[in-house]
């Protein structure tokens, strides 16, 4: 008798407990409160113009909605998987898991994290595929890509895109809470998403990730499929906007605004413009901005300058910073503090301005820092000037730049190396091969693939280095070492 009143007593306390569950605990990200902050929208008719759109919206970070405003565009009217297929099969595109941080990175025509638009479009809505193409845009798609007037019909706006993206899924893909960098226009030609929004100035209850001081981005450790309001309490106390994005609407998502996006249907395919952050810019210039400006047409991305360009093949520049609103400013900053203390700007102040070599931030520091200094040394005395600094034309701060910017992993075709530690090869060698008496190039091959989720191509590099020829195919596990 006394077991069985001791059992009911659990179970009560046990229910009391549970049934004080803050609202929303282990529940997906949203039901924790409700959306209180409305987002503003406008259509193509009665958008504001750059100058209105720079006061009112980019300068205090506002987000704000442009409904149907690429219907007109080339985009929306030819991207079938047919079309792009058949005109932009060969370029290259980077690619990840649709689940943001939980997904393993896919495996392409030959690399990890890399593929060509003709075999994403052929596997991309494969059952249990993972596949997710968050990639630059090779430029020879630009021409079909509208730019929305409000951003880039006239003024300084239009001429301060750093980076164009497409984000590309068959349905499904599902990010964390994060923040970008810059300011972007993410327009959507296929599909329907679901975005939260969460505005910069509530980062302390964000529970962001750990990051080095030098990344402007973040993202929060919530999980958003089942949020833990025991480890991440605040997430509840943040007021947020929950808006949806169909095809052909424009989202303006202000820098560092957190956001949470969720692609419904069967594909989702959106580009988006990265352009600068302006910060401290009070006001922009519209001096080009006339009544004969055309304000409801966009015009196509081919006719905009664009920082980094991305043309489909070999090292991406995903990532890379602002030419206008980070190197030339940072450049004239220095080198005016050097010569108020009577000391010229040289290449050791370019080391100094990158980090050191060594610095573990995870990222690929390879550069030539006498180039670097040489494409801006107009004179070539070895030292840079306010005035070279001032004078240099986007190629030059871009060749710059591409010596001293610190290279994302997974911009490049060695991206294998970086996320597949040694160790986890290691662990292969040591717990799983001594398992077999002769070790054959097609057995490690299939075993590294199925483990670690790498290519063939790294597994038959890994061989060979095992064995220290091309042409050994077969060795007795035993010599290894």
């Amino acid at each position: 008798m006394f077991f069985l009143r001791l059992i009911f007593l659990f179970v009560v306390v046990f229910n009391c407990i549970k049934a004080q569950d803050p609202v929303g605990h282990l529940k997906p990200l949203g039901e924790q409160t409700p959306p209180t902050v409305p987002i503003d929208e406008f259509t193509i008719d009665n958008a504001p113009r750059p100058y209105d759109f720079y006061e009112n919206y980019v300068k205090p970070s506002k987000a704000a909605i442009f409904r149907g405003a690429m219907l007109d565009t080339s985009g929306f009217k030819l991207w079938t998987d047919e079309y792009i297929k058949e005109n932009y099969g060969t370029m290259e595109v980077r690619t990840e898991g649709k689940k943001e941080k939980n997904s393993k990175i896919p495996v392409g025509v030959k690399y990890l994290g890399r593929d060509t638009i003709s075999h994403f479009v052929d596997n991309y809505h494969l059952p249990n595929t993972s596949m997710y193409m968050v990639s630059e845009l090779p430029e020879v798609m630009f021409k079909e890509v509208g730019v929305l007037p409000s951003l880039g019909a006239c003024g300084e706006m239009g001429r301060r895109f750093v980076e164009i993206d497409i984000w590309w899924n068959g349905g499904g893909g599902r990010s964390v809470i994060h923040k970008d960098a810059f300011n972007q226009l993410n327009c959507l030609y296929r599909g329907t998403k679901s975005w939260k929004l969460y505005e910069y100035k509530y980062e302390k209850w964000i529970h962001k990730h750990w990051e080095p001081e030098n990344e402007v981005g973040g993202f929060s450790e919530v999980d958003v499929d089942a949020v833990d309001l025991y480890k991440h309490p605040n997430i509840a106390k943040i007021p947020w906007s929950n808006i949806t994005i169909n095809a052909g609407d424009c989202l303006f998502l202000p820098k560092s605004y957190y956001h949470q996006v969720h692609s419904n249907g069967e594909q989702n395919l959106a580009v988006s413009i990265l352009f600068s952050r302006f910060d401290g810019i009070e006001h922009i210039d519209v001096s080009d901005c006339t009544d004969q400006t055309d304000y409801k047409i966009p015009r196509p991305l081919s006719e905009a300058g664009v920082m980094w360009k991305w043309c489909g093949t070999g090292m991406m520049s995903m990532g890379n910073g602002d030419f206008e609103g980070e190197y030339r400013p940072m450049l004239m900053r220095t080198i005016a503090d050097l010569n108020e203390a009577g000391m010229d700007f040289t290449v050791d102040n370019i080391a100094e301005l990158s980090g050191g070599q060594d610095e573990d931030d995870g990222k690929l520091r390879i550069g030539n820092y006498d180039k670097a200094l040489a494409v801006l040394d107009a004179n070539g005395d070895g030292k840079l000037t306010m005035e070279e600094v001032q004078n240099a034309t986007w190629d030059q701060l871009r060749a710059y730049a591409l010596e001293v910017e610190p290279h994302e992993p997974s911009n490049s075709y060695k991206f294998e190396y970086s996320y597949i530690s040694y160790d986890e090869v290691k662990m292969i060698l040591d717990n799983i091969i001594p398992q077999y008496e002769t070790l054959t190039r097609e057995k490690w091959i299939n075993v590294y693939t199925k483990m670690l989720h790498g290519t063939t191509n790294f597994a038959n590099q890994i061989f060979t280095g095992l064995v220290d020829s091309e042409e050994i195919n077969e060795v007795s596990t035993s010599n290894l070492t």
